[in-house]
């Protein structure tokens, strides 16, 4: 398995999406049942943005949503997990449990900043190709 198949953006995005949908949205229900419906929602949201990104958009635009949508919440895990913070009263990330929320968040974060300009990098070759 090479290193190009590993950092496939849109692998990653299907793969936090499905997750943020059935343990954010449906764990979360569970859980917390009705008292947090907004919480909820919202998680729901943010499981359809990462479903758009991973299905309707490919290469660079895909890279970027990528980037922006989960390198922000990577850092967030990071910084609950450091401070110790709260979210509806429960621990926001509690270690090392956000061991594997960081990574899921990771890496379609690291892929789409490694791939950032990938139509840049595709027409600088086809121009050397041509030359």
């Amino acid at each position: 398995m090479e290193l190009k198949d590993i950092l496939n953006t849109k692998v990653w995005l299907l793969i936090i999406a499905t997750m943020h949908m059935i343990m954010g949205v449906g764990g979360s229900y569970a859980q917390m049942g009705s008292d947090h419906l907004a919480l909820i929602g919202f998680f729901a949201a943010v499981g359809v943005y990462l479903f758009y990104a991973g299905l309707m958009t490919e290469g660079q635009e895909q890279a970027r949503l990528a980037a922006v949508l989960c390198g922000p919440v990577f850092v967030w895990f990071v910084i609950c997990a450091a401070m110790g913070l709260d979210m509806a009263g429960e621990p926001a990330a509690p270690f090392p449990q956000a061991i594997l929320p960081m990574i899921l968040w990771g890496m379609p974060a690291l892929c789409g900043v490694m791939n950032w300009n990938s139509e840049l990098a595709e027409e600088s070759t086809e121009t050397t190709e041509s030359a």
